[in-house]
């Protein structure tokens, strides 16, 4: 069982890891609708992963008394979470299924009820509350009942030693770009009113 708790609290902080990064960058540039919008998207796709290892956390309950002791002290945050019932549906439709619903045959997803009346959070505010809940509650865990190095000091650690594989310059990123649409303009002709607007769109972002 303790095995098994520790690498519960490693995917729990590897999750940390990610929405500290997410909920930085959206603080920073909140004024941006269109990167709050894809930010906020992300986070209840975080949410859900968060909610759903948190199932472990509950069985683990059962067994371990200084866990059950851990929950009454995370409890406020896990109950505020826990009214957003609409977040999986969502999460396995809308956000990470492009828009296809698995349990409707695989058909298009309906917005009405998997967002506009359901039980998700409607503001980038409550989202980033939301967040740091999960941020929070993971990090006591952590403290309370981890016995290994933070994952996110390691995977610091690695970053400071990436390996390049791909493009690392901008300039490499524009030639990259051109060199496909001067190909599909090759292939295909009728695409040049699109590919002249998307290669424009292009230049303004290097410039």
């Amino acid at each position: 069982m303790k095995d098994k708790l520790q690498e519960s609290l490693i995917v729990l902080s590897v999750l940390k890891y990610t929405m500290e990064k997410d909920y930085t960058v959206l603080r920073r540039y909140h004024n941006d609708s269109d990167l709050r919008f894809s930010i906020t998207n992300k986070m209840l796709i975080d949410i859900s992963s968060f909610l759903n290892k948190w199932k472990r956390f509950r069985k683990y309950s059962r067994d371990i008394p200084e866990i059950r002791d851990t929950m009454k002290v995370v409890r406020p945050a896990i109950a505020r979470l826990n009214k957003w019932h609409g977040i999986e549906g969502m999460r396995n439709t809308m956000l990470a299924h492009g828009y296809r619903d698995d349990n409707n045959s695989g058909r298009i997803t309906c917005i009405d009820k998997r967002y506009f009346n359901a039980k998700v959070p409607k503001t980038s505010l409550e989202i980033m509350l939301l967040i740091q809940y999960c941020i929070h509650v993971s990090a006591i865990f952590i403290f309370k009942h981890g016995d290994r190095e933070p994952l996110e000091d390691l995977i610091q650690r690695k970053n400071d030693t990436e390996i390049e594989r791909g493009i690392s310059t901008p300039e490499e990123l524009k030639m990259e770009l051109v060199s496909f649409c001067e190909n599909a303009l090759k292939l295909d002709p009728s695409l040049e009113g699109l590919l002249t607007e998307y290669l424009e769109s292009v230049q303004k972002s290097q410039d």
